[in-house]
C-alpha cells in the first residue's frame, strides 16, 4: 500500500520516504493514557519497567485531562526491537485503566 501526499494540486507517492525506526532507538517516546486512579502512575511504571528497565519514576511526564478524568504519561525508553514494543503495548493494553498506548 503506497502512501500518498498532496501538495495541494498533485498526488505524491511518499512509501519510499517513509520514515524507518533504527534499533536500538534512544529515547523513544510511549504515551500512556489511563483513567485517573489512585496508584496508576506507580502501576504503569512498573509495567513498563518490566520491558524497559532504564525507566524511573521520576523521568516521567505526566498530564491530567481538563475534567480530570484521566491522565497521560509520557516515557521515554531504549526501544531494542519490535517484539519488546509489541510485548510492552500488550501488557500495558491489559490494564483495566489504561485506555491508548500511542
Amino acid at each position: 500500500m503506497a502512501l500518498i501526499k498532496t501538495d495541494g494540486e498533485n498526488a505524491v507517492d511518499v512509501s519510499e520516504e517513509a520514515v524507518k525506526i533504527v534499533f536500538p532507538c534512544e529515547n523513544y517516546m510511549v504515551k500512556v493514557v489511563a483513567l485517573d486512579a489512585e496508584n496508576i502512575l506507580e502501576e504503569v511504571t512498573a509495567c513498563v519497567q518490566k520491558h524497559a528497565p532504564e525507566v524511573s519514576a521520576d523521568t516521567v511526564t505526566s498530564k491530567r485531562s481538563s475534567k480530570a478524568r484521566f491522565v497521560s504519561f509520557t516515557y521515554r525508553i531504549l526501544a531494542t526491537g519490535e517484539p519488546q514494543l509489541a510485548a510492552l503495548h500488550k501488557d500495558l493494553m491489559a490494564h483495566a485503566a489504561v485506555k491508548m498506548v500511542i
